[in-house]
């Protein structure tokens, strides 16, 4: 299940969360108005409840919901998905390449 976050106290929450440590986080900041954002959240949907379940973290932020953690994060175009281990930003990718989310995603979990 992916968990929308609306507020930097909620993401820092997921972040801080002890059952995290050691996950990858991936947050996903899209808008219910991009076609590419729409197009590629059943395939999250789909991760965050089959095969990365148990190894990754999945968020969603809506850009015109939550600006504050927009801003937190300098997001510019969407989709962009921010990941985070351990507290810290580890890498981001921009745009709603489902292959290359994947790869980034296997590669960034283990």
């Amino acid at each position: 299940m992916v968990r929308a976050i609306t507020t930097v106290e909620e993401l820092q929450a997921e972040i801080n969360n002890e059952k995290n440590k050691g996950k990858l986080i991936v947050l996903d900041f899209f808008a219910t108005w991009c076609g590419p954002c729409v197009r590629v959240a059943p395939k999250i949907e789909d991760w965050s409840a089959g095969e990365y379940k148990d190894k990754v973290i999945f968020l969603k932020c809506d850009v015109d919901q939550a600006e504050a953690v927009s801003q937190e994060y300098n997001i510019e175009a969407m989709p962009t998905f921010v990941f985070i281990k351990d507290g810290k930003e580890i890498h981001r990718l921009v745009g709603a390449n489902v292959d290359q989310l994947k790869a980034d995603i296997d590669s960034k979990s283990k």
